[in-house]
């Protein structure tokens, strides 16, 4: 006799946890781009959005090789014996598209074999690899690696078609789902070019034009480089904390009137305390009159020796000259050039403001719609008291919709209530008119609502668990 385990009527306790293992690490993927491709095949944009829906939950596979360190192809073996010819996939699972993984276009300039650049608009959606469980995985998420997505084969649907200008039969697919994304190898290129896997960059991270951002990242590199030299000839410097450009030579008019006031201050306060010459006898002035205009003459016979002449002079005034204009001159470009790059980073950062308040807005737009249908989901358990519904009011913003349904859901099963659903009058106390469904009931009743459906089906699992 096996063993059994059977689920008491207490209520089940949920755990919020939004925290995945620190074992796997999260990518990014290019699976595709919209149009024709290098298999002659086409899917058009509309098609790739339908095949979208069959994207979460597959595995992201690879066929790793020892001997050269690397991924190769599909991994696709072929083998003919005596049952005939079969064919083995040698890939492993190495992670999995999440259940709750964005899915998002985005555009891409890429390079095709001639050099020319082709604009090309990608299906992108976010994965998980098991880093720590596979080493191989770690190349990935650090060099990055080709993709290819296979499709199943046995639900594609399609037709032949010939490209009139290319003079190209196409398999125009109308409708397929995806079987797995397969990790190549760096020397195997895929169909889709710019197909890869990486470490999530900035397509997924930040809902800005990918052009506006590397422009701002751009801006604030070369005002860095302006600032940088700006701050090595002494003339300007940026306030860190204020953004204020400031001079370090310079102060202001009130300052320099500050600075003469005080001088002029200080020159008569000296003035008028300079001290009396004390009196002396005719010989001793005479003798330090003597001595003083020897001194005099040694000091100017000595300047006299040390002066340059006319020429070096007017040749080293010139120099001056020169050098101090042109040191004015690279001054100002300089000047010029920093005004213009501030100028454009002021535009840029209101610009990426006035994005961030727009998208500030579209999310609380967003969750008030999301709060009204959970209200409208909640009222409509009417049969069910305040205090059943106590914790799915409380923790409404926790909850999605399909959670609140399937809670209150499994609440009405166990306290095994009867549903008036087409009450003319919902405070009359009589049974007049009153619709009863009973969910212990196997026969399905088509006019019955959804949720009640729902909790038939949760019912019937508790009977045959």
């Amino acid at each position: 006799m096996g063993r059994k385990s059977v689920a008491t009527i207490d209520s089940p306790e949920f755990l919020n946890i939004t925290s995945i293992s620190p074992k796997i690490s999260k990518c990014e993927i290019k699976v595709l781009y919209v149009g024709q491709n290098r298999n002659r095949s086409c899917i058009t944009k509309e098609v790739a959005t339908k095949m979208a829906e069959t994207l979460r939950g597959v595995p992201i596979v690879g066929y790793w090789c020892e001997s050269k360190e690397d991924f190769l192809d599909h991994g696709e073996q072929v083998i003919i014996d005596g049952e005939g010819i079969k064919f083995k996939d040698m890939t492993k699972p190495y992670g999995f598209v999440a259940p709750d993984s964005k899915i998002w276009f985005q555009k891409f300039d890429d390079t095709d074999d001639f050099g020319n650049t082709i604009t090309r608009e990608y299906l992108m959606t976010e994965g998980y690899l098991w880093t720590e469980q596979y080493e191989e995985c770690k190349r990935v998420m650090e060099e990055g690696n080709p993709q290819s997505m296979k499709l199943d084969g046995k639900n594609m649907k399609g037709f032949w078609s010939t490209d009139s200008n290319k003079g190209i039969d196409f398999f125009i697919i109308n409708d397929a789902m995806f079987e797995n994304l397969c990790i190549l190898g760096e020397e195997v290129e895929p169909c889709f070019e710019g197909a890869n896997i990486t470490a999530p960059n900035l397509s997924s991270k930040f809902n800005l034009d990918e052009t506006f951002t590397v422009t701002l990242f751009s801006m604030m590199n070369e005002l860095k480089d302006v600032l940088t030299s700006f701050n090595e000839g002494g003339s300007l410097s940026m306030d860190e904390n204020t953004n204020v450009v400031q001079t370090e030579d310079l102060g202001t008019t009130e300052e320099f009137a500050a600075t003469d006031s005080a001088l002029a201050t200080e020159g008569q306060s000296q003035s008028a305390t300079e001290p009396t010459v004390p009196e002396t006898t005719s010989e001793e002035f005479k003798k330090k009159e003597e001595e003083d205009e020897n001194k005099n003459t040694n000091e100017d016979d000595s300047k006299s020796e040390d002066k340059p002449s006319d020429d070096e002079d007017k040749k080293s005034s010139e120099a001056g000259s020169d050098d101090k204009g042109q040191e004015e001159e690279d001054d100002e470009k300089k000047k010029k050039k920093f005004e213009l790059l501030e100028n454009e980073f002021n535009a840029l950062k209101s610009e990426y403001e006035e994005l961030k308040s727009q998208y500030s807005a579209l999310v609380e737009f967003k969750n008030q719609i999301d709060n009204e249908k959970k209200d409208e989901m909640i009222n409509r358990f009417y049969m069910l008291s305040d205090e059943d519904k106590a914790d799915v009011i409380t923790n409404k913003e926790k909850y999605s919709l399909d959670e609140i349904e399937a809670k209150l859901s499994v609440i009405c099963v166990r306290k095994k209530v009867n549903f008036d659903l087409e009450s003319n009058d919902k405070n009359d106390n009589t049974l007049e008119g009153m619709t009863t469904f009973n969910v212990n009931s196997l026969n399905i009743d088509n006019s019955a609502p959804e949720w009640v459906e729902a909790m038939r089906a949760i019912k019937q699992k508790e009977q045959w668990s």
